[in-house]
């Protein structure tokens, strides 16, 4: 069975993960590399969550093998992937798992808290931009006791979203020379 490249980009809410999948997905599309987008929020987003007898990450991958499965039998071999998670040792094998063959390239972004409260500030309405904000300190704090050994970490704090969608592309697509 052909190898699947598996593209995860990872971090805390307000990196700019989803704005930075769209781009990379767009530059994909404009070099006409065949692939498919998912953001691992939609895949276990139900309540009360996680579902009554099953593990944390169980109703996600169930659902990114389903559309994994409908993905590949169209003959892709890219899938791209947004989420936040926090500990790679643990969110990765059930990526592994759910798309048989990965190639796993985690890129984690990150950025100052000024710049993650101010984005997140942008986006949250309400009640909902202080509950975002204390569960992005969470989760920055968990992933900064989780190792990424082998993880490419970029800060988005000062980076035009189009600069880290080039420099991401050009790396897992083996162009190294033509980063910005």
């Amino acid at each position: 069975m052909p190898t699947t490249k598996v593209l995860v980009i990872c971090g805390p809410a307000g990196v700019g993960k989803s704005s930075t999948a769209y781009e990379i997905a767009r530059l994909l599309a404009e070099r006409n590399v065949s692939h498919a987008l998912i953001d691992s929020d939609e895949l276990d987003r139900v309540h009360p969550w996680p579902p009554e007898g099953q593990e944390p990450g169980e109703l996600a991958r169930r659902n990114l093998a389903a559309l994994w499965a409908n993905f590949a039998a169209l003959g892709h071999r890219r899938l791209l992937i947004t989420g936040v998670f926090a500990t790679l040792s643990s969110e990765l094998p059930w990526i592994s798992d759910a798309v048989p063959h990965a190639d796993i390239t985690p890129v984690r972004l990150i950025a100052d808290l000024p710049t993650l409260k101010a984005r997140i500030c942008r986006r949250e309405i309400g009640s909902g931009a202080d509950d975002q904000l204390r569960r992005t300190l969470q989760q920055l704090d968990r992933m900064r006791q989780s190792d990424s050994t082998g993880t490419e970490v970029i800060d988005t704090s000062d980076q035009h979203v189009g600069d880290t969608a080039k420099r991401i592309v050009n790396a897992w697509l083996g162009n190294p020379a033509t980063q910005p």
